[in-house]
C-alpha cells in the first residue's frame, strides 16, 4: 500500500509541479496559506495556526510530510526567520503527536554565503548571515533531534525550469530585447542550479527512506554566470552585448540600487552575482542514483525558451516565482548608445 503524503507549500513553484507528479501514484493532501484552484484534497491553512493544523491531522491519516512551505526574500528578514521556524516547529510537533513516519524537508544552499574555492560537501560548516539561510539551518538542526521519525533533507540551490521567471526573468528580458548586460567582475563566478523536475524526482525517490539523511542536489556541470547567459545569446542570435564592471564599483552600484529599491533583488543576491557556491553532489548520486543530465547552460536555455513562449500567460501572474519580472531601471538600458 502506498503511503499517504502531505505537501506543504503546494501552491508554490515546486509544490504545484510536485503535486502533479505524485498525485498519479499516491494519495496526496495539500496545504498552503495561499488559496489554490480546485485541487483535490487542498486545505487552506497557515502553518502558524497550530490549532487548524492539528485539526487537519486529526481528520486525515498522513504517513509522510513533504515540507516545502517557506518564506523567502520578499519580506522583512526577522519575519522570514520567525515564520519559517515557527511553521516548521508546528509541523515537527504534530508529526510526533500523530506518529508520522517521515519528513522530507527542502533546505537551501543559502546556508553558504562566502566565496568557495572547492565543491561544498554536506559536512561543510554553514557560513550564512542572512535570516532565510539561518532559518533553514536551524530547522535542519531541529529535525536531526527527532529519533522516531525518518528525516530526509535536501540542500537545494537555485531551482529553475518551466514557468519560473521572476528575478531570473530580468536577464531573460534583457536578452529577449537585445539590451546590454552588465556583469560584476566579468561574471566569472559559478553558482549551483537544479532543474525542478530533477529535484522532484529526487524527492520521490527518497519517499520511505530510513534514518536521517542530508543530500546536496544540483546540475551535472556548472558554467560561469557569464557562460550561461552567453549560451542563450548565441543560441537565440540576441543582440545583447556583455560589459564587465569593476568588482568594487559594481558592488557599490548594486548596493545603491538595492538600498533605494530600484531593482527587484536584495542584499543576499549579491552573493549569487559575485561568489562561487557549488555543491558536491557525489553523495546523492550514490545513495539514490540521482545523476543530473543537464548542465547549467542547457537548463538556462530551456527555461528561457519556455519563458519566451509563455509571455502572454506570465503577464497575467501577479505574485510568486512565475510572475513577469519588474524591469524598472533596466528599461533605461535601451537608451544607451549602441
Amino acid at each position: 500500500m502506498y503511503p499517504r503524503i502531505l505537501i506543504t507549500g503546494s501552491s508554490g513553484f515546486i509544490g504545484k509541479i510536485l503535486t502533479k507528479k505524485l498525485s498519479k501514484k499516491y494519495k496526496v493532501f495539500l496545504i498552503d496559506k495561499k488559496k489554490q484552484g480546485k485541487e483535490k484534497n487542498f486545505y487552506h491553512i497557515n502553518l502558524k495556526n497550530k490549532k487548524k493544523l492539528n485539526e487537519f491531522f486529526r481528520n486525515n491519516k498522513v504517513d509522510i510530510i513533504i515540507h516545502l512551505a517557506s518564506e523567502i526574500f520578499d519580506d522583512n528578514e526577522n519575519t522570514i526567520y520567525e515564520n519559517n521556524t515557527v511553521c516548521a516547529a508546528n509541523i515537527i510537533a504534530l508529526a510526533k503527536k500523530f506518529k508520522i513516519k517521515q519528513i522530507i524537508f527542502t533546505s537551501t544552499f543559502s546556508i553558504y554565503e562566502k566565496n568557495y574555492d572547492k565543491l561544498i560537501k554536506e559536512s561543510e560548516k554553514p557560513s550564512t548571515i542572512n535570516k532565510y539561510g539561518l532559518s533553514k539551518f536551524d530547522i535542519e538542526k531541529k529535525l536531526k533531534l527527532q529519533n522516531n521519525i525518518n528525516i530526509t533533507v535536501f540542500r537545494v540551490p537555485i531551482v529553475i525550469g518551466q514557468s519560473r521567471s521572476h528575478r531570473i526573468g530580468i536577464l531573460f528580458e534583457l536578452i529577449r530585447k537585445g539590451l546590454p548586460i552588465f556583469l560584476i567582475d566579468n561574471g566569472n563566478n559559478k553558482i549551483q542550479f537544479v532543474s525542478v523536475d530533477e529535484l522532484n524526482t529526487a524527492i520521490e525517490k527518497t519517499i520511505g527512506l530510513k534514518g536521517f539523511n542530508i543530500f546536496n542536489i544540483g546540475c551535472s556541470k556548472s558554467y560561469s554566470f557569464r557562460e550561461n547567459l552567453e549560451y542563450i545569446v548565441k543560441k537565440t542570435n540576441s543582440k545583447s552585448k556583455f560589459y564587465s564592471l569593476n568588482k568594487y564599483f559594481g558592488l557599490f552600484i548594486l548596493n545603491f540600487l538595492i538600498f533605494f529599491r530600484l531593482i527587484d533583488i536584495n542584499f543576499y543576491h549579491k552573493s549569487l552575482l559575485t561568489k562561487n557556491i557549488l555543491l558536491n553532489v557525489t553523495k546523492i548520486k550514490k545513495a539514490i542514483n540521482i545523476d543530473s543530465k543537464l548542465t547549467s547552460r542547457e537548463l538556462f536555455y530551456s527555461t528561457y525558451n519556455y519563458y519566451v513562449k509563455n509571455l502572454k500567460h506570465t503577464k497575467k501572474i501577479q505574485s510568486g516565482s512565475d510572475k513577469k519580472p519588474s524591469m524598472r531601471i533596466f528599461n533605461l538600458l535601451k537608451y544607451l548608445p549602441k
